[in-house]
């Protein structure tokens, strides 16, 4: 499933922000699949997004959900060049990417914000 929701938080740049972010989605049950933290932002892939964001507002954090690009590859060499590479062969621009787990062995997944969200669904897909 190469379309995923994907839950941003803003962040204070002081100790303790991003342990609340953890403890709040824990509280509600919500597991984290994949998360980055940069430029005061938390991006997270999680089970159930939008019972992320409540719990997360409960919390007075400002977070929102938008839809990215969930691609599993193979952990090995290569793969995550084969993906990027393809997506620029049909024109659509990386706007940032990071990782996470998967449930299966021997496969990475790589969260990407791209150009052409759809464009790179049929791709990846």
């Amino acid at each position: 499933m190469p379309r995923a929701k994907q839950l941003t938080v803003q962040l204070a740049n002081k100790p303790g922000t991003l342990a609340q972010v953890a403890v709040a989605l824990g509280k509600a049950g919500v597991n984290m699949r994949a998360l980055a933290v940069f430029e005061g932002r938390a991006k997270i892939i999680a089970e159930d997004p939008a019972k992320g964001r409540d719990a997360l507002q409960r919390e007075g954090l400002y977070a929102s959900i938008e839809d990215c690009l969930t691609v599993d590859m193979a952990d090995q060499p290569g793969s995550l060049g084969e993906i990027c590479g393809k997506l620029a062969g049909a024109g659509v621009n990386i706007d940032y990417a990071y990782t996470g787990i998967t449930q299966s062995a021997g496969k990475a997944v790589v969260v990407m914000v791209v150009s052409d969200l759809d464009k790179a669904v049929r791709i990846a897909g």
